[in-house]
């Protein structure tokens, strides 16, 4: 489904903000772990590049929702900005959950799942935020 390499953030995600672009290179260097994750050990390296990933999901949306407060993004923009981050931390939650229990494969299940949550994001939210982030670094 996702046949993309992701170890290197794709031109249009570069923000111009050098920590947002720099956790959203972690990311896809995350994804592009978990894509390869295969062999005998397959269930214990995908539940700790799980582990990885939700953890720096969660420090980016931190960021991120600082950053949005500080360009001056308000109301329901925002909101739905924020809700979309909490929605996506319960499921990756779930996820991680169900695969540590040994319910998934990497590559069978959250590489398709994980992936599109995370590129679905950020082209459905935060590529809104890459005009703002220009606008403000022009004034500067």
């Amino acid at each position: 489904m996702f046949s993309q390499d992701f170890r290197f953030l794709p031109e249009p995600f570069v923000f111009g903000d050098h920590l947002l672009d720099c956790q959203h290179e972690g990311l896809f260097e995350c994804l592009h772990a978990l894509k390869k994750v295969s062999g005998d050990a397959s269930a214990y390296k995908c539940n700790e590049i799980m582990s990885e990933l939700t953890g720096k999901l969660a420090q980016h949306f931190d960021y991120e929702e600082g950053l949005m407060k500080r360009l001056g993004l308000k109301g329901d923009s925002f909101d739905r900005h924020v809700a979309a981050h909490t929605e996506i931390m319960n499921d990756i939650a779930q996820l991680h959950m169900t695969s540590i229990s040994g319910g998934y494969g990497a590559t069978d299940t959250l590489v398709p799942k994980v992936s599109g949550w995370v590129l679905n994001h950020i082209m459905t939210f935060d590529l809104y935020l890459k005009s703002l982030i220009e606008e403000g670094n022009r004034k500067t």
